[in-house]
Parts: C-alpha cells; structure tokens; sequence
C-alpha cells in the first residue's frame, strides 16, 4: 500500500477505535454538559437549553437545584438559569449534578471563552482565571492586574489548590498567589448557588467567593463523532481538536481510498457547530457544514448538502473535549 493511502487509512482506524472505546465509556456513565433555564409549572419542571427553542420535561432534580429554584423564582413559569450535567432518559432529562442556578436571563450569552474556571471574590471585586497558561488576578475597580504562570496544580480530596510566585519591577518585588478550589456549595453575592467555592491568598491578603467552570460552550463537545452502524452507504469519522483544527474521514464502503478532508471547526453566536473543510473540489457552501448539537451531544446536519443530504448525523464517539485532571469533581 502506498504512504498517500497508508495515512488516512491509519487515522481511520484510530479514529474508529477510539470511537468504540467512547461508546463504552458513555454508556457506562452517560454525562453530557447543559446549560439553559429551568421552569415550573402545573405539569412540573422543565429545561430548555440554550440556543434550543424545545423544552424537556425533567425527570430528576438533583440537590439542591428544587430548593435554589424555589428561592430563586418569582412564581409559575419564571425562567431559572442554569448549568448542569445530566442525562436523557425515557422520561425526560435528568439534571443529577447542578453546577450553578441563578443569574441574569441573559447569561446563555456568556462562554467565557478561553478560561478553563473563573472565580470571584466578595473582596475587592477580584476575579481569578484560570487559563490555559496563566492564572490572572484582575481588580475591576482598579483596572489592576496579575498574571501568574500556571503551576500544576494538587489534589487534596474535593479541594484543588494551585500556588505561584512572581517578581514586577525588574525582580525588584515579589508576589505569591495561593488559589483554592473546593467541590462546596457557595451563594454569590447576588444570589446565584455556585457548586465551587474559591479561597486564595495573593500578597498576604485573603479571599474568598464562588467559582464556575469556563469555556463553556467546549464542555458540550467530544474528540471524535462517528455516523451510526445503521448507515450502510458510507462511513464518516469526524475529529475535533481544541485548537479548533478537523479531520473529516469518508469511507463509501466500496472499496475506494479513503477520501480525507481537513480544515476547521468553530461554535457560532447561536451555538450551532460550524465546519470549513479546505479539501480541493470543495468551494463556497459546498465546503461548509453547520451542525446543531442535540440534548445527547450529537451533531445534525441544519441544511441540504449535495454530498450528505438533509439527515446526515454524527454520534459522540470519543473522550469529552475538556479533559482537564485538576477540574475533574464530576469524574
């Protein structure tokens, strides 16, 4: 076999095992990240994601979303945001681990791209990110700020704890930050239910406040998506890395070299997943794809493509795309 056919070959098969083992893992413990409003009423709760115009009945609350919604809302069909991880089931969705309930109706504007986790303290309106590289110490009423570069960070039980230091001026001064991030409910300031709270030290002064993941429009996605066994006519295998490169992998079963198509991916502003392959014979529309992210994390084709149709359908068949070992609370 030639290297120009050896190559996509050998990705096909990585990508197909890899997906089987994503299978497995899902359905050993199917977990998939939501975020939306939550509403009662008559018939009982509801939940419509964001950028989803559906509502889902919920078969299962869990704490302590039923008692944060209850303090949080102004009567029957008032609209709660929230952000969970959850499940389907034949009943409806099943809301088991509530990460924050409460906030501005139009918080699902807000991705906080880039930051992996954001906390904010009651003191000094401080605000500590956590980034890919960095921690950054931003101070809203004095527009000052410190980067720190991220240390590995420990795992004390349900606490996670991060520590730096720094020199400004030349080396001439010093500053040390101690972060802490702790799997214990915490209210804001204005009232929202956290499910992390912050404590840190930076320059001998102490903080404390609640925390919330980032990025969150990335914690929806997987690695690999994969069409399902039942389609007999061709075989796609779609990888997705986070710096926002794709691999897209066709096998018409027939065969044929495998044909693939590389370009990239991104999220638009109404949470749709948008794909620009740069393969050659592929321009305009035709090398655009635009899929919705479903409740399970399957991605549907929106439009007609000459190639795939209107029902073209990708199945998680891969690790979640945030794999972060110090933000695994929910592992």
């Amino acid at each position: 076999m030639s290297d120009t056919l050896r190559r996509p070959m050998l990705l096909l098969f990585s990508l197909l095992l890899a997906g089987c083992a994503g299978i497995a893992h899902q359905s050993a413990e199917p977990r998939n990240f939501w975020r939306g409003t939550l509403v009662q009423n008559a018939e009982g709760y509801w939940f419509e994601p964001c950028g989803l115009t559906a509502r889902h009945p919920v078969a299962l609350l869990g704490e302590p979303l039923a008692r944060e919604y209850a303090r949080q809302s102004l009567g029957d069909g008032w609209p709660v945001y929230i952000e969970a991880f959850g499940r389907v089931s034949s009943e409806g969705v099943e809301l088991t681990q509530p990460l924050l309930v409460g906030g501005s109706l139009k918080a699902c504007d807000v991705h906080l791209s880039g930051i992996k986790l954001r906390a904010v303290a009651t003191r000094d309106n401080a605000v500590f990110d956590l980034r890919e590289q960095q921690i950054r110490v931003h101070y809203r009423d004095s527009l000052r700020q410190l980067g720190f570069k991220r240390p590995e960070g420990e795992r004390l039980g349900a606490v996670r704890r991060w520590q730096q230091t720094m020199t400004t001026g030349g080396g001439r001064r010093k500053h040390q930050l101690l972060m802490e991030i702790e799997k214990r409910g915490c209210e804001g300031p204005r009232g929202g239910w956290y499910a992390l709270t912050l404590s840190a030290e930076v320059d001998g002064r102490f903080y404390d406040g609640c925390a919330r993941l980032g990025d969150l429009e990335q914690w929806r996605l997987f690695t690999h998506y994969r069409t399902s066994d039942a389609l007999t006519t061709r075989r796609l295998s779609l990888q997705l890395e986070p710096d926002g490169k794709a691999h897209l992998l066709e096998d018409y079963l027939n065969e044929q070299p495998v044909i693939e198509r590389s370009g990239r991916w991104q999220q638009t502003n109404t949470g749709r997943l948008q794909l620009r392959l740069d393969s050659e014979g592929a321009s305009g529309s035709d090398s655009i794809l635009t899929f919705q992210l479903d409740l399970e994390g399957r991605l549907k084709l929106t439009h007609f493509h000459p190639a795939y149709g209107r029902e073209l359908e990708l199945l998680p068949a891969g690790e979640a795309m945030m794999q972060h070992p110090e933000l695994d609370w929910w592992r």
